[in-house]
């Protein structure tokens, strides 16, 4: 594959992305299939839900790692989808790349599954260990990535866009939660259970290593602490509260709390909802229909996403003083 000639300067990174693109190709094409259709993996539909379940998902996470990394690692070519390095780099924030220590987890609960069969299928023990390949190669993609943000071309686009980028740090930290939203949903027997808390402390990890700023928990802000805290040059980029969907009244209060927790200079906010319950569809319903209802509430402004919300809502203290909310919410449904 050729290189596109803007971009000679950093071709020896670009060349090593489609190297590591062609074994993600071979993988999808061959060896998830193989080891799906050709050995004994449907022997694993037979087992009970809580074993089959975690052995299922290695092969559905894994397939779908690299039926998304083969193109994706290639596409700087394309200057219609991304007409500087940098929105090519910079497009990987909070995807695949910044999921291993989840996708780890994913690999160690299926290993604890595997290991309670006598014997575990042989194409479950091989796609195991082909997960972690996989593991090893988005890390080592990830290095390649962070290569590239240390370029001269990187960091002269950075300077040349600082003006007029696109995309504000509050818009991208927005988009690292919704990554690492659909991460959750995409692997459920891995996060049911898991208290807010816990699922707050894997958004605030890769967040750190996807933004700016200093993203921590649990932090004072005004008059109590909130859950997910980002700091930028003097000012508070985000202010964000996880919870797991408990109805609309509960919904109300967390908003208040939200708004109770700003100062006069915090304007960028988020609720991101963790939804247990199977009718998924109709809880968005009732996130949309119970908003406008919050007597602090200004407008909505548009929907990111079916599952991403923005609105604006007034101070309390100076009703003249709006703020922007994203609600997001994730289904994480409880493992029967």
């Amino acid at each position: 594959m050729n290189i596109r000639s803007d971009l000679q300067a950093v071709s020896p990174l670009l060349s090593r992305l489609i190297e590591y693109s062609k074994v993600f190709d071979d993988y999808n094409r061959d060896r998830w299939p193989h080891l799906k259709n050709n050995e004994d993996f449907k022997s694993v539909y037979q087992l009970p839900w809580p074993q089959r379940d975690p052995l299922e998902g290695i092969y559905g996470d894994g397939r779908d790692l690299a039926v998304f990394m083969a193109p994706r690692l290639t596409e700087f070519n394309s200057a219609a989808s991304f007409p500087t390095l940098k929105s090519f780099v910079d497009s990987f924030n909070g995807g695949w790349i910044y999921q291993t220590d989840l996708l780890k987890e994913t690999s160690q609960y299926a290993k604890d599954k595997a290991a309670e069969l006598e014997p575990p299928p042989w194409a479950v023990n091989q796609m195991i260990k082909l997960f972690d390949e996989q593991i090893e190669l988005l890390t080592a993609t990830k290095q390649t990535i962070d290569a590239l943000r240390q370029t001269d071309i990187y960091k002269w686009e950075s300077d040349v866009t600082k003006s007029t980028i696109h995309t504000t740090e509050y818009e991208k930290i927005l988009e690292c939660i919704h990554a690492i939203g659909k991460m959750f949903e995409r692997l459920p027997s891995t996060y049911s259970g898991k208290d807010e808390e816990h699922l707050r402390d894997h958004i605030l990890v890769t967040l750190g290593a996807a933004i700016l700023g200093s993203p921590t928990g649990e932090t004072f802000n005004k008059r109590g602490k909130t859950d997910i805290l980002v700091r930028g040059a003097g000012s508070n980029e985000f202010i964000g509260e996880c919870k797991y969907w408990r109805g609309s009244e509960v919904y109300q209060s967390t908003i208040s709390q939200l708004l109770n927790y700003l100062s006069w200079r915090d304007n960028k906010a988020a609720i991101i909802f963790f939804v247990p319950n199977k009718e998924f569809t109709s809880i968005m319903g009732k996130i949309k229909s119970s908003t406008p209802n919050h007597p602090n509430f200004s407008r909505f402004i548009s929907e990111q996403d079916e599952t991403w919300l923005n609105y604006e809502f007034k101070l309390n203290e100076d009703p003249d003083r709006i703020v922007r909310v994203a609600v997001m919410a994730y289904h994480v449904p409880k493992m029967v």
